[in-house]
């Protein structure tokens, strides 16, 4: 069974203020035990990590006195009283000798007169005094036996708090050593997490960047495998071609050499025979070459005219019979500017006596030399596939522009082919070594299908940005180009897209386009050491020409990268404050793009490494020149702290300053 304990006179006096001895926290305990108390009770009144520090302070009041065991009874067989009951019996008892010093003072002072009147006084205090001593002491003077009985309990009391002292006394070191191994161990065991967290992390980012490595190898050997093998397929195939041109040139020089020989035999036997019967006609024919029909020429030109909706005007029309019977219709220029549209010969191809029929009244059409700006030739296309009255079955075009000297695009060769009178078919092939590779075909069914194959277009984007193969499909009318898909290749990515392209009232291009795998140390060689881009843009433009569509051209969207490597800086290093580095390899990165009249802006950025993160924003002005900032932050606890990267530089290189 528990000890009970009570406030001793030295607490009462202690907890009522009298005496000012204790610091605040015991103070506070011992006000908080009331009449008689356990010390289970009252520990369990703290909270559980407390009670061993409320255990030791109990023990530390009951060493020095504040609190005591509580007697069942007092010697006379009473209930001891509470501790309010004798803090009360302790004021009584000094007001009583208060007011009887008190009393005995004003008799003095006032000698004999007052005498008599002070007695009662001090008898009714006096009375009252020993009435409450005599109620304190249990009525000790009764008797002598009644005394010793006292005080042999007094004496095995003072007993029992001494070795209540001594029993608090080890509580309190038990209590303090319990707390003392507690605090170690929770200390031990905090250590230990903490230790256990950063080899984790440690292992995972061991294991991040070991992942990120192997792919990156394994993405490397496949590529170079794929390039080994395209080298291989391609060495084949152009042994295969070579073999073939080489047996081919074989078989020419043997034709040609019996074809020599055979033209020898027969010129000994046929050539007088065949000029004498030749040479009339050839005479007749000579002088028509060198006539000029300007009947004939008035007559192509009405008709061209109609059939373009704009004037045409040519330099002369003959008519020839070699190679093959034709008329030829030189100098043509198309447009109310004499200088806007040239065709150095159009050859109409006839029948010998085509040359008393009307010239549109051909089997073929030949176009030599045609510059054309684009606007003409796509209206040209829309006339000659409405107008019903073209009698040819094929069109050829050689040394097609698009612009007097232009060399954006290659010459085009092209065929077409005609249907109950209109265009119905046309294809397009031209190639340069300065201007790339372009072939087009556009077929008419509802409207003209246009598809196109191109590559090595330098000039597009500019010879830094490379374009790869290009492929165009969509719906071409009058008034624009409706482009359902476009594919190109770019620094070893792709863009893909859709868009339209409009050239009423000047140049319109619009166009949703998706990046995907854009090799990133290709496109900014000074920013990044690797790292693919992909990303979604819009792009809006409005030209004079159609040269000028994408150096005018707008663009905003977004991107984003998958495990790359940041050239210029380190920021693990600059967070530690040891040194900038030169490379920050990330896990993420991504942000907002904008460009507007040759200004890139790039917002929102987001960088996530394996042990860092950033964000801020750059841009570059027409110079190219780069101004930023990036606020970076640690992931997780250590030594770093946040620091502020100003960035600034070139789009060849940049400079990262604290």
């Amino acid at each position: 069974m528990s000890t009970v304990y009570t406030k001793s006179p030295k607490g009462s006096r202690e907890a009522t203020g009298r005496t000012h001895e204790l610091p605040e926290d015991l103070l506070a305990l011992l006000k908080s035990c009331k009449g008689r108390f356990t010390m289970d009770a009252i520990a369990a009144q703290a909270e559980p990590e407390a009670r061993a520090k409320v255990a030791a302070d109990m023990a530390t009041l009951i060493a020095e006195g504040y609190l005591r065991e509580a007697p069942a009874a007092w010697p006379d067989g009473s209930l001891p009283p509470d501790d309010e009951d004798a803090e009360e019996a302790e004021e009584v008892q000094e007001t009583g000798a208060g007011e009887a010093a008190a009393s005995s003072d004003n008799s003095g002072e006032a000698g004999v007169v007052i005498a008599d009147d002070a007695t009662p006084v001090v008898d009714d205090a006096a009375e009252r005094l020993r009435a409450e001593v005599a109620r304190r002491r249990g009525q000790r003077d009764e008797n002598t036996s009644e005394l010793v009985k006292q005080i042999d309990e007094a004496a095995r009391l003072k007993a029992e708090e001494k070795a209540a002292r001594e029993a608090a006394e080890r509580a309190r070191r038990e209590a303090e050593e319990e707390a003392r191994r507690q605090a170690e161990e929770q200390a031990r065991l905090a250590a230990a997490e903490q230790a256990r967290i950063a080899a984790a992390e440690k292992a995972l980012r061991q294991a991040a960047e070991q992942a990120w490595r192997e792919e990156e190898e394994a993405r490397l050997r496949a590529e170079e495998e794929r390039q080994r093998k395209a080298a291989e397929k391609k060495a084949r195939e152009e042994a295969r071609e070579k073999a073939r041109l080489e047996e081919e040139e074989r078989d020419r020089q043997a034709i040609q050499e019996r074809l020599r020989k055979r033209r020898e035999k027969q010129r000994k036997v046929i050539l007088p025979t065949v000029l004498g019967l030749l040479l009339p006609p050839l005479l007749g024919a000579g002088i028509l070459q060198v006539y000029s029909f300007d009947g004939k020429r008035a007559e192509f030109e009405q008709v061209a005219s109609d059939i373009l909706g704009m004037p045409v005007k040519a330099g002369s029309a003959r008519f020839w019979f070699a190679p093959a019977p034709q008329w030829r219709i030189d100098d043509v220029r198309i447009g109310a500017d004499a200088g806007t549209a040239r065709i150095a010969r159009i050859s109409l191809g006839s029948s010998a006596l085509g040359v008393f029929g009307a010239p549109l009244k051909f089997e073929s059409i030949g176009i030599d030399q045609p510059q054309l700006p684009p606007a003409m030739a796509l209206k040209a296309l829309a006339g000659a596939s409405e107008h019903g009255s073209l009698k040819g079955g094929e069109l050829r075009v050689t040394g097609l522009v698009f612009a007097a000297g232009q060399k954006d695009l290659p010459p085009l060769s092209l065929k077409a082919a005609f249907a109950d009178g209109r265009l119905s078919a046309v294809s397009a092939q031209g190639e340069d070594a300065e201007a790339g590779r372009i072939g087009f075909e556009l077929k008419r069914a509802d409207a003209w299908q246009l598809t196109l194959n191109a590559s090595q277009l330098r000039w597009l984007l500019g010879p830094e940005v490379p374009l790869g193969e290009i492929t165009v499909s969509g719906r071409l009318a009058s008034e624009d180009l409706q482009v359902t898909e476009f594919a190109a290749g770019l620094l070893a990515g792709e863009i893909k897209g859709d868009g339209r392209l409009s050239w009423q009232d000047g140049w319109r291009l619009s166009a949703k386009l998706k990046a995907k795998s854009i090799d990133a140390a290709k496109l900014a060689r000074g920013w990044f050491r690797d790292g693919y881009i992909g990303g979604e843009l819009l792009l809006v433009s409005q030209a004079a020409t159609p040269k000028e569509l994408l150096p005018r051209a707008s663009l905003s969207g977004s991107f984003t990268m998958e495990r790359g490597a940041l050239a210029g800086v380190d920021m693990d290093k600059a967070l530690q404050d040891r040194g900038m580095g030169d490379e920050t390899r990330f896990e993420s990165l991504g942000g907002n793009l904008a460009v507007e009249s040759q200004r890139i802006e790039l917002s929102a950025l987001n960088l996530v490494a394996a042990d860092l993160k950033a964000s801020g924003a750059l841009s570059f002005d027409a110079a190219r020149n780069a101004s930023g900032r990036l606020t970076v932050e640690a992931r997780s606890a250590g030594p770093r702290r946040g620091l502020n990267l100003k960035i600034s530089g070139t789009l060849a290189a940049p400079n990262y300053q604290r």
